[in-house]
């Protein structure tokens, strides 16, 4: 299927690795100019020479997304560079696990930076551009937790669903600009961060750490944790001009673990 992306430019947030990383990968492989940005200059410069075997644009900027000046600077050298943004992807990396009483008063703060404010922001800098386009995508990435909260996850839980309501507001508002926004809630997909997260889940109940991913494993209609790629494939389309007619939507990905009807 051609996703129809080719020449369109596509800022994937957090995509020196993990889902942000197969996100940017198979846009770039659909033809996208993509760039790719994260923390670690180092990550985010291995990231982009291994997106660019494929062929295609493929820009690295080394940003700390929760500083609000990088985050100007991260849209503003992609328009330099590449031209006006048509696809954000908008990716964070997760807040600390733990449960309600553990969590102190800042950490909800910094989560709330992390994982809202930084979209928000983002949103209100790369919207304007596909309106003067009259197409665009904006696409969070948030998690299965925002539909079926999880243990030690008190943070991710209630933030990951602020997320949702704004981007639900955004697909009403901006629908008739020609730009859809979407969320798509990722579940256990196999990351360095889903790592840690089984980590910390097995430590608290007292089990093996190496018997985590199985106690997981087992609670999924598949049978398995999610590959990375599959993501990518999944975010690749809704951002996509295959997908022009999905908007507002929340989507799980996690191959059967949520256990709701919709």
């Amino acid at each position: 299927m051609d996703l129809g992306v080719k020449g369109k430019v596509a800022l994937v947030c957090a995509s020196s690795h993990g889902l942000g990383f197969a996100t940017a990968d198979r846009l770039a492989r659909e033809g996208a100019a993509v760039v790719v940005c994260g923390r670690d200059s180092e990550a985010v410069d291995a990231a982009r020479k291994s997106i660019a075997k494929a062929g295609g644009t493929v820009i690295g900027l080394p940003v700390d997304l929760y500083s609000a000046d990088d985050r100007v600077r991260l849209v503003r050298e992609t328009v330099a560079q590449l031209g006006p943004i048509d696809i954000a992807v908008l990716n964070t990396g997760g807040p600390p696990t733990g449960t309600f009483a553990s969590l102190s008063l800042l950490q909800w703060q910094e989560a709330y930076k992390s994982l809202v404010e930084t979209i928000v922001h983002l949103s209100q800098l790369t919207l304007p551009g596909m309106v003067e386009k009259k197409w665009g995508r904006v696409l969070a990435v948030t998690s299965f937790v925002a539909r079926q909260p999880a243990d030690l996850m008190a943070l991710s839980n209630s933030l990951r669903a602020s997320v949702i309501g704004v981007m639900r507001t955004l697909a009403n508002e901006y629908g008739p600009h020609g730009i859809t926004v979407n969320s798509i809630l990722p579940g256990y997909i196999l990351t360095d961060r889903m790592r840690k997260v089984a980590r910390a889940q097995a430590e608290a109940k007292g089990q093996p750490a190496d018997q985590a991913f199985d106690r997981i494993a087992s609670n999924v209609a598949l049978g398995r944790l999610g590959d990375p790629e599959e993501f990518g494939n999944l975010a690749a389309f809704l951002v996509s001009d295959a997908a022009s007619y999905v908007t507002g939507q929340a989507i799980t990905i996690d191959g059967g673990l949520s256990k709701g009807v919709y």
